[in-house]
C-alpha cells in the first residue's frame, strides 16, 4: 500500500488550518530576564529508508524513497480538529506505532510567558497556529534572534489559544500511560531491580 504525503492544497498554497498544533505546557521559567514556558508537541517520525511513499503536489503524484520523516501531529484520526478524549490520542499513537518504520516522538520549544493568560500550568494544552509555531520552531533552531522571536510572538498572539477539552484529554491520556507502565512492571520478577 502506497502512503501519500500531500503538502499543498489544490491552489498550490500551504493549507494554514493544517498547522494548528496542540502543544502541552511542560515547564515554566522565571529566571531574571528569562521568562519562558517550555511546550512539548508530538511528531510522527521515520528514520529508516522506505520506498512506499507518494508525494502529492496538486494533481501530480511523485513516488520517492523516504529517508527520514518528521510530521506534526495536529488532530485525531477520523475527523474533528480536537482530541476530545484520551482514546482519540491512544488510537492515533497506537496506529502509528504499529507500523514497523514509524514512531511517535516528543519535541519542544519555548514560548514567552506573556503569551499565556494568567500563569500557565504543567499539562495545559494550547493550540498554536502555523505562523506562531513556525517562529517558535525557528527560534528553537537558533535561526532567529531572541529579539525577533519576542517581537513576532507579540504580533502573532492571536495564533495562540487555550484548549480546555484537549487539556482534559491529554491529562487523562497521561494518567493512562502511567497506570499501564505501573501494571506492566515488572513482567519478569527475575529482572526486577533489588532495593537496598
Amino acid at each position: 500500500m502506497k502512503r501519500s504525503v500531500n503538502l499543498l492544497t489544490q491552489s498550490g498554497q500551504i493549507n494554514d488550518r493544517t498547522f494548528d498544533v496542540p502543544v502541552v505546557v511542560d515547564d515554566v521559567k522565571r529566571y531574571g530576564k528569562f521568562k519562558m514556558t517550555r511546550c512539548t508537541y508530538f511528531t510522527i517520525e521515520c528514520d529508516v529508508a522506505s520506498s512506499d511513499w507518494v508525494l502529492q503536489l496538486g494533481k501530480k503524484s511523485i513516488p520517492f524513497l523516504l529517508i527520514g520523516l518528521s510530521g506534526l501531529i495536529i488532530e485525531p484520526m477520523g475527523g474533528g480538529r480536537l482530541f476530545r478524549s484520551s482514546d482519540s490520542i491512544d488510537e492515533l499513537f497506537n496506529t502509528v506505532e504499529r507500523h514497523p518504520s514509524l514512531y511517535v516522538d516528543v519535541n519542544d520549544f519555548w514560548l514567552p510567558n506573556k503569551l499565556f493568560k494568567g500563569f500557565p500550568h504543567r499539562g495545559q494544552v494550547y493550540r498554536v497556529g502555523s505562523k506562531l509555531f513556525h517562529v517558535a520552531y525557528l527560534y528553537r533552531e537558533e535561526r532567529v534572534s531572541e529579539r525577533q522571536f519576542l517581537r513576532r510572538c507579540s504580533e502573532l498572539k492571536s495564533y495562540f489559544r487555550f484548549s480546555k477539552q484537549e487539556t482534559r484529554s491529554f491529562t487523562g491520556w497521561s494518567r493512562l500511560q502511567i497506570e499501564r507502565a505501573r501494571d506492566s512492571y515488572p513482567k519478569n520478577k527475575g529482572l526486577e531491580l533489588k532495593w537496598r
